[in-house]
């Protein structure tokens, strides 16, 4: 399912339009999936609640399901995302990736996705990390609206010091 249809689903439902009564200063911050043979596809679609400084978490799949509230990780900042802005679905921003991933690190293919739809200083993006087979997280971002790659770069997984 892609984020338009999984949104339009979410809108629709009986949980989130109860919880929208209640949440009428919520904004859309966030959409989430992930990718594993282990993990069933499931969009995980994030509210930031400004008044409680909170995030209302959505579980679409063939059910909508309201999460917990939890509190906000402190960093860039919440910022609101742009449905209009997503021209690029979640699976041709992963084609982009892999072109990329098998062009610049092709011994670094990836044994997890996890792909994350978000408005950071930079634009908003379909943020996308591959845990890699030889433990290095590969991070790309590319440009949600016109599917640009805007950074990308290897990381290491684990690091131990002596």
């Amino acid at each position: 399912m892609e984020f338009e249809d999984a949104l339009k689903n979410l809108h629709k439902s009986k949980e989130f339009k109860d919880w929208k009564k209640t949440h009428k200063n919520s904004f859309l911050t966030y959409a989430f999936i992930m990718i594993s043979e282990e993990v069933k596809k499931e969009w995980q679609i994030g509210y930031y609640n400004k008044g409680k400084d909170t995030i209302s978490t959505f579980t679409v799949s063939e059910k909508i399901h309201k999460n917990p509230d939890s509190e906000i990780l402190k960093g860039e900042g919440i910022k609101e995302l742009d449905p209009e802005k997503v021209k690029i679905s979640y699976e041709k921003a992963l084609e982009i990736a892999k072109k990329l991933q098998q062009k610049e690190y092709p011994p670094h293919t990836a044994e997890k996705k996890m792909i994350i739809l978000q408005k950071l200083a930079i634009g908003q993006v379909w943020n996308i990390t591959y845990i890699t087979k030889t433990f290095k997280t590969l991070n790309i971002k590319i440009d949600s609206l016109t599917g640009e790659i805007l950074k990308h770069d290897l990381l290491e997984l684990f690091s131990f010091n002596k």
